[in-house]
């Protein structure tokens, strides 16, 4: 087959960290004009031209709809150089070391150029630096015949826009020279770019003395232009109030994250081209919008440290402004938005010690807000708002009576404004959801069934039901909620009505926006429950095959963001622990690697100081116990204790609460470890609740004598390390918040806080 005619100068391969360095490379490339004496000049890849267009950079280059694998491989195949933006960013990515494979292997090792934007050139090599390395593997060695970066040492020269390495001329200049290829040195485009300033500095001074005698008259036009230019300036901060507040408005509850996207990078870059020093109060609040925005649309794409990038950034902001008005109610709330933002995300990784603090400062600032004006509506919410997500932090540390007052005065604030704002009807829902909550936390599950029929009362009748996104998920999220507390209840048929309710939900979600790593999540917690129902009614295939899409898109969610322990611990956890429940119940090998991969992930962020909380750690448990009975079943009887043991030292603080799921867990473990009068005495503690779900119903049947673990006699029950709450989580990261477009705070929909 003939090649390809070539169509692009280069190709800039980057990981989408570097974006904004890729973008400014592909502009500076195109833009740079070849002196006229090195044009025409014969070299390896043709004579030279007079310029460098076009470059191809996906973002810019690809059309929507597009095969993305066919385009980047056409694209590379029609490319003379390929363009390395190289940062410990793009080492660590497996799109960039394939771009770089696939280049290779079509135009050979030579036309490689690196540019170093961030981290340090082989750092691999230097003990306890390999986490700064900036190039692939791909660019520090030469391909294997087969295609495999593996064959001899490399040492790329590259561009260096480091602060300590080039000017970013100089930069520029070296890729230039190093696309005119061995016929042009750096030194002489060095040279004549020098040349070329000197004469267009000799030009400005003729100029600027010939300038001189028109000044008087210019003087009056400019006058004229900064009355066009503000009165532009004005027209365009108008758009972006429209952008960031009836546009986002249209456009949340339909959740085209994709225009939302366009809309915060726009208004960025708008800002960008601006003088920070010369921006007014009100145009610097509006850059912390557009970055609350952005940050928010990173964080439902599963890109946690861009969506704290850009938070931490407009804290900087709006904190600067709070303190030149400390009066000032809109400098007050813009600061209050970004501390939110700043504390959910490390609420959203566990790390409760430095989100209360931040949900705290929330609280404070929202009550500012109405002792500057008592009669604000949006105010008097953001009080509501403030409550709520601290409800959630001192229900997940089991402060069970703080969490109810929280959550009763946020209800109520809700009820009282309801009249005045009637799409607070879903409002006052999601709280009455949390409420349900704090019910299951203290064991009584009639009364949280009862809650949760009252909040889908609610959400129903709320205005745009059937098409605000936001409302549709909570409607899932209820039927979650349900199918979760009636298999407490062991009342399967029901369980099993609202649990595929939820799913057929949440699927419908994740088809309308395939981007949002959320959604995506929370369908597979869905499915999971689906799963564990179908597995107690005996469904065996269908319970395996969603056991099995689970876990698929489990390490898609992982791909995406590896810093999430919902993810990584919650849901990969869970759907692992039934897997290897269905596993030993059909003799098959359980997934020893990959359950002792989640304890390890769960002790790597301990380690770190990230606190599990409650639930998650009773899934942790269960992870232990599960991999005890694998461990078993190879007749590892041993090292099967250490994991029991591990249940017991973990599960040991909550001994003493109604955490009925944590103490059946807790008793299978004993059982297991052959103590059986502590086991008898947690399990006479459960039967006096009204917890009834499959995991108890094993229980009994192992503590009979002679009966081994319920996945030994093929009970067809799940055991507890199937369901360690697929709800497991009470957390404010699901959204419990979001800014809307006029400016006010409103809830999320979850008030389970289950997926991400």
């Amino acid at each position: 087959m003939a090649a390809k005619p070539l169509k692009y100068w280069a190709f800039i391969s980057y990981s989408h960290r570097d974006a904004a360095a890729a973008t400014a490379v592909q502009r500076a490339i195109e833009a740079y004009r070849v002196p006229k004496r090195l044009v025409g000049r014969p070299t390896p890849m043709g004579d030279v031209p007079p310029c460098f267009k076009p470059v191809f950079r996906d973002r810019d280059e690809l059309q929507a709809g597009a095969d993305l694998k066919a385009t980047v491989r056409d694209a590379i195949e029609r490319s003379r150089y390929l363009i390395v933006v190289c940062s410990p960013a793009a080492a660590g990515s497996p799109w960039v070391e394939r771009e770089i494979i696939e280049f290779k292997s079509l135009h050979g090792e030579s036309r490689v150029l690196a540019l170093i934007v961030d981290g340090e050139p082989f750092a691999t090599a230097m003990p306890g630096r390999a986490a700064e390395e900036c190039f692939p593997q791909a660019m520090r060695f030469a391909l294997t015949p087969d295609g495999f970066p593996r064959g001899e040492p490399l040492e790329p020269i590259a561009a260096d826009l480091r602060p300590q390495g080039d000017s970013k001329r100089l930069a520029i200049l070296k890729l230039i020279a190093g696309m005119l290829g061995e016929g042009v040195g750096v030194d002489e485009l060095v040279r004549r770019d020098l040349q070329r300033r000197l004469r267009r500095m000799g030009m400005a001074v003729a100029a600027s003395i010939a300038g001189m005698a028109v000044m008087g008259v210019l003087t009056i036009v400019a006058i004229h232009a900064r009355g066009e230019a503000q009165s532009q300036r004005a027209q365009a901060e108008g758009l972006i109030e429209f952008m960031l507040g009836d546009l986002r408005t249209k456009l949340e509850p339909v959740g085209r994250l994709d225009v939302l996207d366009a809309v915060g990078e726009k208004v960025i870059g708008y800002y960008a081209l601006q003088d920070s020093q010369r921006l007014d109060a009100n145009s610097l609040g509006r850059r912390s919008r557009a970055l609350h925005l952005i940050g928010e649309l990173r964080d439902k794409g599963g890109h946690l440290d861009q969506a704290l990038a850009a938070f931490e950034s407009a804290a900087v902001t709006t904190g600067q402004l709070l303190a030149r008005d400390a009066d000032d109610g809109q400098r007050v709330f813009d600061h209050a938005q970004s501390v939110y933002w700043v504390g959910y995300i490390a609420w959203r990784r566990g790390q409760a010690e430095q989100a209360e603090p931040a949900f705290l400062e929330y609280r404070t600032l929202a009550r500012r807000l109405v002792r500057i004006d008592p009669t604000n509506v949006d105010w008097q919410l953001e009080v509501a708002y403030a409550n709520q997500n601290l409800g959630v932090v001192q229900l997940d540390r089991l402060q069970l009576a703080d969490a109810l007052n929280s959550f009763s005065e946020t209800r109520q604030i809700f009820e009282d404004l309801v009249a005045v704002r009637p799409m607070l009807a879903g409002s006052v829902a999601e709280t009455s959801g949390w409420i349900a909550k704090v019910d299951e936390a203290a064991g009584d599950y009639d009364a949280a069934i009862v809650a949760q029929k009252a909040r889908l009362a609610l959400v129903t009748a709320a205005p745009d039901a059937d098409k605000n996104k936001d409302l549709q998920h909570q409607i899932v999220n209820v039927n979650f909620e349900l199918g979760r507390l009636n298999l407490y209840r062991g009342d399967l048929a029901i369980a099993e009505h609202h649990a595929r309710i939820a799913l057929q939900g949440a699927d419908a979600m994740v088809a309308s926006d395939r981007a949002n790593m959320f959604w995506l999540a929370e369908a597979s917690f869905e499915r999971l429950r689906v799963a564990e129902i179908e597995w107690a009614n005996g469904i065996r295939d269908a319970a395996r095959a969603n056991v099995d899409q689970v876990i698929k898109d489990s390490r898609r969610l992982i791909a995406s963001d590896a810093s999430v322990m919902n993810w990584q611990v919650n849901l990969q956890g869970l759907a692992l622990m039934l897997r290897t429940r269905i596993a030993l119940a059909e003799g098959n090998d359980a997934p020893i690697d990959e359950l002792q991969g989640v304890i390890q992930t769960a002790q790597t962020f301990e380690s770190t100081g990230k606190v599990l909380g409650p639930y998650r750690n009773e899934i942790v448990a269960g992870v232990e116990l599960a991999l005890g009975d694998a461990l078993a079943h190879d007749d590892k009887r041993a090292r099967a204790e250490d994991h029991w043991q591990a249940v017991v030292a973990r599960l040991g603080p909550v001994a003493a609460t109604a955490n009925n799921p944590s103490l059946t867990l807790l008793a299978r473990a004993d059982l297991r470890l052959g103590k059986i009068q502590e086991a008898q005495a947690l399990t006479a503690r459960v039967q006096a609740s009204n917890y009834r779900h499959p995991a108890y119903a094993d229980l009994v049947s192992e503590l009979r004598p002679g009966a081994g673990p319920a996945h030994a006699n093929n009970t067809g029950n799940e055991n507890v390390q199937g369901r360690q709450r697929h709800d497991q989580h009470r957390q404010p990261d699901q959204r419990f918040d979001r800014s809307a477009a006029d400016g006010t705070r409103q809830q999320s929909t979850d008030p389970v806080g289950h997926p991400d």
